[in-house]
C-alpha cells in the first residue's frame, strides 16, 4: 500500500463536521456500486452520526474520527482512506476487509471546537476554542458493562451508534483518531505485537514523525501499553484492592466491549500530536534529572489546579444557567476537589532509580512542556464556561472572574513562547504516518483470529 500513503494530500486545515458529511454524500453518489452510507442514528442533539462501508473482504474494521471532540485529524485521515478504498480496486481486494469508517462519532462536541480547525493552529486559538465532551458522555466510554460491582447499562446516542454496528458485525480490528498536543508519536496498544514494530516506527520515519519522548509503560521507542483501553477492569481491580474512592465511570470502552463480542480482536491507536519542539529530535544529557523534570511539571499543574479550584469556588455561587460547557468543568474539577483514583487515564508512577536518570533534551523538553502547554487548555476551559453564562446575562463577579483568568492564560501562553520553538506537525504528515499504522495494524490483527470450524472456535 506504499502508493496509498504515497498520495496523502497536504492539507490547509481540519476538515468541519459539514465537510465531512458533505463528503461521504459525495462519495456515495459517485461510487453507488463500492460504498454504502449507513445511518447509525442521531447524536445527542439530533445530528445524523453517519458510517461509510467499504468493501466486502474477509475481516471487519471500525475506525471512528473525533473520539474526543478536540481532536480533528481523524477526519481528514478517514475522508481520504474512503477515497483510496474506492478507487483503488486491487488495494481494496488485497486487504481483504470490509471497513466501517465513522469520520465524526461526536459530531455536537466537534462543532463547538470548529474555530480551531479552520485555524489558525495555535495553541492560544485551541484555548479559547476548547470543549472536550466529559469523559462520562463520549462515545467510545458508555458500553454496557457487568462484572463485579459495577452494573452499567446506561449508553449515550454516540454509543449507541457504534453499537450498531458492533453489535452486528464482530470486530477484528478497531482504530479510534486520538490525538495528544505535545511531542511525536505514541501508538496505544493493549498488548505486545513485537512483529510490527519496526513496520511502525517505518511509517513514522517516512513521514518525519518521532517516536514520542515519553515516560511510561512502554514496550519499545514510541509504543505504549495504553492503560486506558481497559478502564472498567482497571475500575474493578481497583475496587477489589480495597479502594473505594474511584472515579465515577458509566461503562467500559471501546475496546473492553469489543472484546467481548471478539476475545481475539485487536486495537492499535496512533495517538499523534499537534505541536512539537524541534529540541525533542536532541537525546543529549542534560544535568535535569527526570524526577526533577516530572516535578517541574506537577508544580506547573498544582499551580493551575490551585488557581482554578479558587476562581471556581468563587464562581459557582453565579453560575445560573448550567449548559455543556458547565457539565465539562464539573467533571474536570471533581478529582481536583475529592481526589479520587483515576481509572479512565491513571497517572503514572516512577521509582527512584528512573527519578535520578539524567533526562536527554527530548524528554526535558517533553516532560516540562507537556504541562506548560496542558495547563493552558484547562483555563480555555473555564473561559467558555464563564463566558458562556455571561452571554445569558451573568453577574459582573463572573465578568471580572473571567478577566483574570484570560490574563493568566495571556501569561501562560507568553512563557511557552518565551521557552518553546512551538511548530505544529503538517497535517498530511499526521495522517500519513497513522493510515500506515492502521493498515499495518490491520494486517497484524488478522493473525489474532483463531479458525471458526461449523460456528464453534477450535
Amino acid at each position: 500500500f506504499s502508493s496509498v500513503l504515497d498520495n496523502v494530500p497536504h492539507y490547509r486545515r481540519y476538515m468541519t463536521v459539514d465537510e465531512l458529511h458533505q463528503r461521504s454524500a459525495d462519495m456515495v453518489n459517485e461510487y453507488p456500486e463500492k460504498v454504502e452510507l449507513i445511518d447509525l442514528g442521531p447524536s445527542t442533539n439530533g445530528e445524523t452520526i453517519d458510517c461509510l462501508k467499504i468493501g466486502d473482504g474477509k475481516y471487519n474494521a471500525l475506525i471512528h474520527g473525533f473520539p474526543n471532540c478536540e481532536e480533528p485529524f481523524g477526519g481528514n485521515l478517514l475522508d481520504y482512506f474512503a477515497e483510496a478504498l474506492v478507487q483503488d480496486d486491487q488495494f481494496r481486494e488485497d486487504m481483504d476487509y470490509t471497513w466501517y469508517l465513522i469520520k465524526c462519532s461526536d459530531p455536537d462536541g466537534a462543532r463547538r471546537n470548529e474555530g480551531f480547525q479552520t485555524g489558525p493552529h495555535t495553541p492560544m486559538n485551541f484555548t479559547l476554542n476548547y470543549y472536550r465532551t466529559p469523559n462520562t458522555l463520549t462515545a467510545e466510554s458508555c458500553f454496557p458493562y457487568r462484572f463485579g460491582p459495577p452494573d452499567l447499562n446506561d449508553p449515550v446516542p454516540e454509543t449507541r451508534a457504534l453499537m450498531k454496528v458492533m453489535d452486528q458485525v464482530p470486530m477484528t480490528f478497531i482504530s479510534s483518531m486520538h490525538m495528544m498536543k505535545w511531542g511525536g508519536i505514541t501508538y496505544e496498544v493493549p498488548e505486545p505485537c513485537e512483529t510490527i514494530y519496526p513496520a511502525l516506527w517505518d511509517v513514522a520515519k517516512r513521514f518525519n514523525v518521532f517516536p514520542r519522548k515519553r515516560l511510561g509503560t512502554m514496550y519499545a521507542p514510541g509504543i505504549q501499553y495504553a492503560a486506558y483501553l481497559s478502564p472498567a477492569r482497571s475500575w474493578v481491580k481497583a475496587w477489589n484492592a480495597g479502594n473505594k474512592n474511584l472515579e465515577p465511570i458509566r461503562g467500559c470502552y471501546i475496546y473492553e466491549y469489543g472484546q467481548q463480542l471478539n476475545p481475539d480482536m485487536f486495537m492499535q491507536i496512533p495517538e499523534c500530536c499537534m505541536w512539537y519542539e524541534p529540541r525533542m529530535w536532541d537525546n543529549t544529557p542534560t544535568e535535569t534529572t527526570l524526577g526533577e523534570a516530572l516535578d517541574y511539571g506537577q508544580k506547573a499543574m498544582d499551580g493551575v489546579n490551585s488557581f482554578m479550584l479558587r476562581v471556581w469556588n468563587e464562581a459557582l455561587p453565579h453560575l445560573k444557567t448550567g449548559g455543556v460547557y458547565k457539565e465539562m468543568m464539573d467533571e474536570w474539577m471533581a478529582p481536583v476537589i475529592s481526589a479520587y483514583t483515576n481509572v479512565t487515564d491513571p497517572a503514572f508512577s516512577f521509582d527512584e532509580k528512573i527519578r535520578a536518570k539524567k533526562a536527554t533534551v527530548a524528554e526535558k523538553v517533553g516532560v516540562e512542556g507537556h504541562d506548560d502547554l496542558y495547563r493552558m487548555f484547562y483555563l480555555g476551559g473555564l473561559i467558555r464556561t464563564l463566558e458562556a453564562e455571561l452571554e445569558a446575562g451573568g453577574s459582573e463577579v463572573l465578568a471580572g472572574l473571567n478577566g483574570e483568568v484570560i490574563g493568566t492564560l495571556q501569561e501562560y501562553d507568553n512563557y511557552l513562547h518565551d521557552n518553546y520553538t512551538i511548530l505544529a506537525h503538517p497535517i498530511r504528515n499526521l495522517v500519513g504516518m497513522s493510515l500506515g499504522s492502521i493498515l499495518h495494524s490491520a494486517e497484524f490483527a488478522k493473525g489474532k483470529q483463531r479458525a471458526v470450524v461449523s460456528g464453534y472456535k477450535l
